[in-house]
């Protein structure tokens, strides 16, 4: 079906929710509608509902992803369900099905938990390194001489080696 080319709430309003939802950028709710992204940006000033929905998608989608990072940070155990299915080996016949419940225990993800903690303390636990440049940086005691100073040191010098 060709998307509108006109807003229409009923029509605009939940796609763009949905759409939202499944993270996607301004540009492909543009591409998704047939619009450009101008228009896109000018429906979310013209009708609220619109830009309501659009920016509920958002925060459900948000939610979603903040509770998986927290959950992988911290760890979490996940129940599966296993189904054997027994065969008797010398008749072939197959016999009912076995199920057990198994808890496997996902363990606490280190770059998660950095990741989480360096966003929810201000930077308290960033990994970046600030180097800074202070301080009297010492130079040779020669430096401050004329080139007069130097060539009578330097004839110093060679006086001394020729003894």
């Amino acid at each position: 079906m060709p998307a509108l080319l006109k807003y229409n709430a009923e029509y605009h309003d939940d796609w763009a929710w949905s759409l939202a939802l499944k993270g996607a950028t301004d540009e492909e709710v543009a591409e998704a509608f047939g619009v450009s992204k101008r228009t896109i940006l000018r429906w979310k000033e013209d009708h609220e509902s619109f830009a309501e929905a659009y920016q509920r998608g958002k925060d459900v989608a948000d939610a979603k992803v903040k509770k998986a990072l927290y959950q992988r940070a911290i760890g979490f155990e996940v129940e599966e369900v296993e189904e054997v299915v027994d065969i008797d080996p010398k008749t072939g016949e197959i016999k009912p099905v076995r199920r057990r419940k198994i808890t496997k225990k996902i363990v606490p993800d280190t770059m998660a938990a950095m990741y989480w903690l360096n966003n929810r303390t201000k930077g308290e636990f960033s990994q970046k390194q600030e180097i800074t440049l202070g301080g009297k940086v010492d130079t040779s005691p020669m430096a401050n001489l004329t080139e007069d100073e130097l060539r009578k040191l330097a004839e110093l010098d060679q006086g001394q080696d020729g003894k």
